[in-house]
């Protein structure tokens, strides 16, 4: 691991003023664990050009080769909500963790709450498959992933896209800080993509298909099955089916 740069920007309000950039890691959300024992300030970003080991939900690992964009936020809310702000930081790149083109997987969001010396801290873990082959993914997600650099036939220029998302999630964050909860989840429900679909949740107990009908106050996706009984989805995969 070789921090390759640190940089500031002071005309944010909080998120991202300052970003650290390292040649590689491990994973951007364990580094930023491991950092939690400094006194570090609340915005700090870390991005990596690469990771050895990224994760995603459930434990699953996120391949992020180079080409890749992949960042962690180091936060401190005033309450538990590491699941609602992992849903206000995705808005800007879907519904729960996963940005999705043409039903294929491009990026990917993981928040994770962590307690430091009584101190609550949610590091929330973005990967977007940016400037990568596809060919360059592991043989078992190419079926069902995809590449801006597949999609746009665009050289994707890192850093002015990490630019624009520390933005937009600058801007979430602080709207978090003075909304009341109940009206984020109203502005998320409205861009939620994922509402009105068939889809199918995967979780530990079993599989639950239906429509997706509302986000409950909690930030969970409410799916209506096909006997009109809801059920509460937060946890596991999710897939949009015909």
């Amino acid at each position: 691991m070789l921090k390759i740069g640190e940089f500031h920007e002071p005309n944010r309000k909080l998120v991202g003023r300052t970003l650290w950039h390292y040649d590689h890691v491990e994973s951007t959300n364990e580094t930023a664990k491991e950092l939690l024992e400094e006194d570090l300030e609340e915005g700090l970003v870390l991005w990596a050009d690469r990771q050895a080991a990224g994760r995603g939900r459930q434990g699953r690992a996120w391949a992020s080769p180079l080409g890749g964009l992949y960042f962690s936020v180091i936060l401190r809310p005033k309450e538990t909500h590491a699941w609602i702000l992992g849903l206000l930081a995705g808005m800007p790149v879907k519904y729960p963790n996963d940005a999705v083109y043409q039903d294929r997987k491009i990026a990917g969001i993981l928040s994770e709450g962590v307690y430091r010396r009584d101190t609550y801290h949610v590091i929330i873990g973005i990967g977007v498959n940016t400037n990568v082959d596809l060919d360059r993914l592991p043989p078992d997600v190419q079926a069902t992933a995809t590449t801006l650099k597949r999609e746009v036939n665009l050289f994707v220029a890192n850093d002015e896209f990490l630019d624009y998302l520390l933005n937009q999630i600058d801007d979430l964050y602080s709207r978090y800080r003075n909304t009341r909860i109940e009206f984020l989840i109203k502005d998320y429900r409205g861009q939620c993509t994922t509402i009105g679909k068939r889809v199918t949740a995967t979780t530990s107990k079993g599989s639950i298909t239906g429509r997706a009908y509302d986000i409950a106050p909690n930030g969970a996706l409410i799916i209506m099955d096909d006997a009109n009984a809801k059920h509460e989805f937060v946890e596991g995969s999710l897939k949009v089916v015909p």
